[in-house]
């Protein structure tokens, strides 16, 4: 296979705008009639998804749409298959809870194991894969299946493709009757909103970002609209396409806690903030303070740096996407900067064989 970076360079160049607009990769013909019935009939007041790695990631992002959309069903996910310390059993065993299990490959061990936990409640689950284990289990025992059917999927990096995974799900949960507005012109106008979301400015931003997060501790901070969906995505980034470690962290926690570890480290730490618009008085106040504690000209701060990045744009989709294209560029930056060679460690470690780069390669050359 050709490299990694230079994989995520071609992508990010030439199709990650384009995918926004690719809404109709997927088949629905697999979803029951009778969970169809229920689901636009209005029977369901709330969706739990369960997936891994990258199938979660999009389901958070989900979640945060629908709540700034104020849609008046309620969102859940786990990202684990022993759900009842994870999730309310009363949730769980609602018959109002539709639950998507969630995995691109179909492969991941965790949504089988869900799969067969569920049991009982097949009847209000649905199957979100491209085919794999999962999607043999959903056509053996009858329960419903949608299946993405991208046309040009990076095999080895779904997270790739988080941007048209949203634009998909966005109009499959349209024709299933799960939202009420179609919210679709918005995210296939993104291809177009980008071009001057994503302003050169931000551009500058994430590659100086990127020369200050060498050798770092890359620690990101956000409030908890952006924790769980964005900063989440972004530590797959750091993780699986850059190869360096990230962690990630509520605004106001970490400001009672792992603050402390900044007072005057030996290691190099990058901080990154993200905020909005919508931040109340206190929090902005409080995130000013933060940036002029750090980054005050004192020989505590030698190995503390930071980058602040202001989610401005007028919605939510674009803030999200957004920062997500300053994200993707950092990271495409600060791999090259390393060009560390993989060991395939995930699919090794989550056992899930369909993602590693020798079955790709004989599936290619097979």
């Amino acid at each position: 296979m050709r490299p990694r970076l230079e994989r995520y360079q071609e992508f990010l160049e030439q199709e990650y705008r384009s995918g926004f607009t690719k809404s109709d990769e997927y088949d629905i013909s697999g979803v029951s009639e009778e969970l169809a019935k229920k689901m636009r009939g209005g029977h369901f007041t709330r969706i739990v998804f369960s997936g891994m790695g990258c199938s979660a990631i999009v389901s958070d992002a989900i979640r945060v749409f629908f709540n700034s959309i104020r849609n008046d069903l309620e969102v859940h996910v786990f990202n684990d298959y022993d759900f009842a310390y994870l999730i309310p059993r009363s949730v769980i065993e609602d018959d109002r809870t539709l639950i998507v299990l969630s995995s691109y490959s179909g492969h991941s061990n965790e949504p089988v194991l869900a799969f067969h936990a569920l049991s009982p409640m097949h009847h209000r689950v649905l199957l979100l894969t491209s085919g794999g284990r999962l999607g043999e289990l959903g056509e053996e025992h009858g329960v419903s299946l949608a299946r993405w059917t991208l046309g040009r999927p990076d095999r080895e990096y779904p997270l790739f493709h988080v941007g048209q995974y949203f634009s998909i799900l966005v109009d499959m949960f349209l024709k299933l009757g799960l939202l009420d507005k179609d919210h679709g012109p918005e995210v296939r106008a993104l291809a177009q909103d980008l071009e001057t979301d994503f302003t050169p400015a931000l551009r500058e931003l994430a590659a100086d970002a990127a020369v200050r997060s060498e050798d770092s501790n890359i620690i990101m901070i956000g409030s908890p609209k952006w924790h769980e969906s964005l900063l989440k995505l972004a530590k797959m980034h750091f993780n699986e396409i850059a190869m360096v470690p990230a962690t990630r962290n509520y605004f106001h926690e970490f400001c009672h806690s792992e603050v402390a570890t900044l007072s005057d480290p030996v290691r190099r730490h990058s901080i990154l903030i993200f905020s909005d618009p919508e931040e109340d008085d206190y929090t902005r106040a409080k995130r000013e303070n933060l940036v002029s504690l750090l980054t005050a000209p004192i020989p505590q701060n030698g190995n503390v740096t930071v980058t602040e990045v202001e989610l401005d744009q007028p919605t939510f989709i674009r803030q999200y996407f957004t920062a997500l294209e300053f994200v993707q560029y950092l990271v495409l930056d600060l791999g090259k900067a390393r060009e560390t060679a993989s060991r395939n460690l995930i699919s090794e470690a989550a056992g899930n064989p369909w993602y590693h780069g020798t079955t790709i390669e004989a599936e290619n050359t097979g």
